[in-house]
């Protein structure tokens, strides 16, 4: 029986590594959810005061691997951008903002491109993908923020030239705020197309 260790600072660096691991294996898995599992797994815990810097310390050795590792990783990266930047020209009238690991630059060729999308109604992107004729399924994700509220969106999905996207449906005044990432701490990162497109070609 594994005794269980309490927390009182960051995580270990044994399980930040085993966390890694457990993310380059499954790129959908949730930043948190790794280290919760990888501490357990190692007899740790979780002190949730650093929730937030140790998912960011876990997307940098991820990225670390990958440049590592994966060297061709960094192509996959640099063309799931360019396909969240065409999306994000087709979805202009939404204000489309990039998120996940296809922004912090984690993601691999099984990853989607999740973009979070403002409108005065869930329905008016409905009607915009069913008017060009693209087909999507329906599924809603809990999102929350600073202040404690707690929120339901609907989330479209649908598959474009071979590339999985999520698009989540925000109300207009929810792009003045983001919400938490990875369970409490910091604030999800979004990015504009203008910002994507520095990030595909840093030079220009």
């Amino acid at each position: 029986e594994v005794t269980v260790m309490a927390a009182t600072g960051p995580v270990s660096p044994a399980v930040l590594s085993f966390a890694t691991r457990l993310c380059v294996e499954d790129a959908t898995l949730d930043r948190l959810t790794a280290l919760r599992k990888a501490a357990e797994r190692l007899g740790e815990s979780i002190d949730q005061r650093f929730a937030a810097v140790d998912c960011e310390r876990l997307e940098a050795e991820i990225r670390q691997y990958q440049l590592i590792f994966r060297p061709d990783q960094q192509e996959v990266i640099r063309n799931l951008r360019a396909e969240a930047m065409k999306a994000m020209a087709f979805l202009s009238d939404f204000s489309p903002r990039l998120v996940g690991s296809v922004l912090t630059g984690t993601a691999d060729r099984q990853s989607k491109v999740t973009l979070h999308l403002f409108a005065d109604t869930p329905e008016s992107v409905m009607t915009f993908l069913l008017a060009k004729n693209i087909p999507f399924a329906e599924s809603e994700r809990r999102y929350q923020y600073r202040s404690g509220r707690q929120t339901r969106v609907p989330v479209l999905s649908f598959v474009a030239f071979d590339v999985p996207f999520d698009l989540v449906v925000f109300g207009l005044d929810d792009i003045k705020e983001a919400p938490v990432a990875n369970g409490r701490g910091g604030l999800m990162t979004r990015a504009s197309a203008a910002k994507v497109a520095s990030l595909i070609s840093p030079s220009s």
